[in-house]
């Protein structure tokens, strides 16, 4: 690929309580346009990987940039240089109900948009068009706790879509829903790459990855990379499959 990478890792390192492996000298880039799967059984360090893209955890050693700064917990600290990353990267997280927490929707999704500086009129306006795409109109007024998963999962989506990011990151987007609410967010997943979004999803799914991924990461159970590759490169390599625990073999 000729673009220069929005997301560059470099030998990561991360350890939690500096004593259990999470990441092991993991390198990657992400491209503009990029669907991106990070493939990988549970434990594998997706979800740690995911959030240090998000500036929520930093590598003990290697380095990690976006868009051609280095992300680092002391860059972050600068509020401007923050709300410039916020602004382009967003994570919506695996539990739902951890990234929600104001008295209602509607206030959840007002403050990303009082995050871009947004005022009063804008924000309402930004807060409809999301409301309408996510189809959660009706639940603007309710409080987040006492939505369903999926409507909560629509929800947290919308906390993120508001600051319209240029990429997004997903942690396991169908895990805990229903076939219809799992059908409805992957078609719209598909609509935000399409409209030009560049997306990084965690998931151990597999149909997930064939049908919307441009590129797949595996992550193996020693927390390293195992295999990078297109989907059908990857999903056809069956004895790689067993061996990131993906799938299950007699």
């Amino acid at each position: 690929m000729s673009a220069e990478p929005l997301l560059r890792g470099r030998g990561l390192h991360y350890r939690y309580l500096d004593r259990y492996v999470a990441l092991d000298d993991v390198s990657f880039e992400v491209h503009p346009g990029e669907f991106l799967a990070l493939l990988g059984a549970n434990g594998s360090g997706k979800s740690t990987l995911l959030k240090m893209l998000d500036g929520l955890v930093f590598p003990t050693s290697g380095s990690l940039s976006a868009f051609g700064e280095s992300i680092t917990e002391q860059a972050l600290s600068d509020p401007a240089a923050n709300a410039r990353f916020r602004s382009r990267v967003g994570l919506v997280f695996q539990n739902s109900e951890a990234q929600l927490f104001s008295a209602t929707v509607r206030e959840d999704l007002a403050f990303g948009c009082r995050q871009l500086g947004l005022d009063a009129v804008q924000t309402d306006q930004r807060i409809g068009q999301i409301a309408e795409m996510l189809q959660i109109e009706p639940l603007l007024d309710r409080a987040p706790v006492h939505l369903s998963g999926g409507q909560q999962r629509r929800v947290a989506l919308g906390s993120v879509l508001v600051m319209s990011p240029q990429v997004l990151l997903f942690d396991e987007p169908t895990a805990g829903l229903d076939p219809r609410t799992s059908a409805w967010l992957l078609a719209l997943m598909g609509d935000l790459h399409a409209a030009g979004r560049t997306m990084v999803v965690a998931t151990h799914d597999l149909d997930l990855t064939m049908r919307l991924a441009t590129r797949c990461i595996v992550l193996d159970e020693r927390h390293r990379v195992a295999a990078t590759g297109t989907p059908t490169e990857v999903l056809s390599d069956t004895e790689l499959l067993a061996e990131a625990n993906l799938i299950a073999t007699l």
